[in-house]
């Protein structure tokens, strides 16, 4: 498994870039969200903001391994 950086603490991204990382559309990565499949958060507590962190991403990867 992944050993834990402190970046992955720090780097978030938007769905857009999440949809080209994963080569897919962002109407696939908010289903991906809505099932539980890719954790994200709301950086603003009454944002409406998304993102999904470096963390979340490589735990997806490590997931499909």
């Amino acid at each position: 498994m992944f050993e834990p950086l402190a970046d992955d603490v720090l780097r978030a991204y938007s769905l857009p870039d999440v949809a080209e990382r994963l080569d897919v559309s962002r109407k696939t990565v908010r289903r991906m969200i809505d099932a539980g499949e890719l954790k994200a958060f709301r950086p603003h507590r009454n944002g409406r903001t998304v993102r999904v962190s470096e963390r979340a991403l490589r735990d997806l990867f490590a997931d499909a391994a």
